[in-house]
């Protein structure tokens, strides 16, 4: 007879965090969310911020990965891309110099001035180099800007026409205050960097730089490069895909499976474990026999969660999965009682359930040490997804699923063209704009929920946190609710 259990399934939304007290140095500035994700060799993998952009086609490439890591976090390039395609994204993360770019938009000298507007306009880039071939790494031979051409008069024109010519470079440069220097110098905001012979190496973009200087908390390895994680699926053909990211030096490896209670999650696992030192981060699962499954199977952190997701349709077509409360609350507490029996710390990521800070905030409290989220990190400049302009003329971008049939990630799921059914929908999302304008605000309104809770780090969160569960009506109070926001347009009578 099948069990069932009569506690019903809590999400993050029906929760609360009473505040605790906050001492005369424990405001906002003075909070921590430094983190452990994952253990490695005697030690463990660290974060500055607690975020993992999710392994998505629509979510995480080379620009998302790069953001995110030099926020604090860190970005998970999907499987269900080409091996050679995945490795070429590692590699552009981790040559990626902060401040320096190796890998962005060239122009050849042939192209027509039409195609670059199209450019312009679906990119939002307007400054590009040219070079002989087209190629980055090829001889530089001019400058193009939305501002060297008029898209009313000059559309059949070629770059070569209207590209500057007389570039002021850096040759042979590696150090950013002397690229600064360079740029204040010509006035400029953007500068390449070439090598003795003219071939172009990298360039310095200004804004670039003033990043950099806002965000110091770059998660980084120990030759100062950022960080970057791979997903694989389970199959035994993507052991060769292992060996690839390893040798493109990945950080951390992810297995990507909606369901990772299973004998082919541990296989991998045990592989990855025996032929390389990559830290590997088992999921998911949502029940604490799963979480010691694949602890005992030699996972290093534990991803959590199943059929949450705002695109995911796992739990109405299957009926599988649980709410990320009630997840949370099981797994970590299996989590601290493994700790206490044999001293073994494993970190936990929740994926899953959380669109916004307080799911955020409930998630961390609740014992996860990171979130990995897609539709929130999908609505940035910097994702995967095309921007497209909806009927009602907002710019959206392009959200899908890995379940869906969009993706056709028929690995992930076990499936075959013949009996493929989705488990995820597509979709768009609201843009709102770049990470780097919008995310530094995310982690102060982190550091202020632990202030308020009266915690400094979110190891003493996990330890001193105290939350409550909400009835409807308290739920319905916590809201906006008996007035009309002035962002509805009103009249004056």
């Amino acid at each position: 007879m099948a069990q069932v259990l009569n506690t019903p399934s809590h999400s993050l939304k029906e929760f609360r965090i009473l505040p605790g007290y906050t001492p005369p140095n424990g405001n906002a500035p003075n909070v921590s969310l430094k983190t452990r994700l994952c253990r490695k060799d005697d030690d463990f993998l660290h974060l500055h911020a607690p975020f993992l952009s999710a392994a998505m086609q629509a979510v995480t490439g080379g620009d998302m990965a790069i953001a995110l890591a030099q926020l604090g976090g860190i970005g998970i390039l999907p499987v269900s891309q080409p091996t050679d395609e995945q490795c070429a994204k590692v590699g552009q993360v981790k040559r990626f110099k902060a401040g320096f770019q190796t890998n962005i938009l060239t122009l050849a000298p042939d192209q027509p001035i039409a195609e670059i507007v199209e450019i312009i306009h679906e990119t939002g880039y307007t400054t590009f180099p040219v070079t002989e071939s087209g190629q980055f790494h090829d001889k530089l031979i001019g400058i193009l800007t939305d501002k060297d051409f008029d898209e009313r008069r000059d559309l059949d024109c070629r770059v070569a026409s209207r590209m500057k010519t007389d570039v002021q470079a850096g040759v042979e440069l590696n150090s950013l205050s002397a690229a600064n220097e360079l740029m204040i110098r010509y006035g400029r905001g953007f500068l390449p960097i070439l090598s003795k012979e003219g071939v172009l190496q990298a360039v310095v973009f200004k804004k670039d730089l003033d990043k950099h200087l806002r965000h110091p908390n770059e998660s980084i390895d120990e030759q100062k490069r950022l960080l970057v994680g791979a997903a694989v699926s389970t199959h035994p053909e993507d052991r060769e895909r292992v060996e690839a990211l390893i040798a493109h030096e990945v950080d951390v490896l992810i297995i990507d499976a909606s369901d990772g209670h299973t004998a082919y999650q541990r296989e991998m696992i045990q592989f990855i474990k025996a032929h390389t030192s990559a830290p590997v981060i088992g999921g998911n699962v949502v029940t604490a026999e799963g979480f010691r499954f694949l602890v005992e199977s030699g996972a290093d952190a534990i991803k959590v969660g199943m059929g949450i997701g705002s695109g995911c349709t796992t739990q109405e077509v299957k009926a599988t999965g649980r709410g990320q409360g009630t997840t949370l609350m099981e797994i970590c507490a299996a989590r601290n009682e493994l700790e206490q029996k044999q001293g073994a710390y494993i970190p936990i990521i929740a994926d899953g359930g959380i669109s916004g800070p307080a799911e955020m905030s409930v998630a961390l409290a609740l014992g996860a040490n990171a979130i990995m989220m897609g539709n929130f990190f999908a609505r940035y400049t910097e994702s995967q997804g095309n921007l497209v302009r909806n009927a009602a003329g907002e710019v959206v971008k392009e959200y899908w699923m890995e379940g869906s049939m969009r993706a056709h990630n028929m690995r992930r799921y076990a499936q075959t063209r013949e009996n493929f059914f989705e488990e995820g929908i597509s979709g768009y999302v609201p843009h709102v704009g770049s990470i780097h304008d919008k995310l530094p605000t995310i982690i102060h309104m982190l550091r202020a929920t632990l202030a308020t809770a009266g915690c400094r780090t979110i190891d003493e969160l996990h330890e001193h946190a105290v939350l409550e569960m909400q009835s409807h009506t308290a739920l319905m109070d916590s809201q906006i609710h008996d007035i009309v926001p002035t962002n509805i347009d009103q009249r004056i009578l």
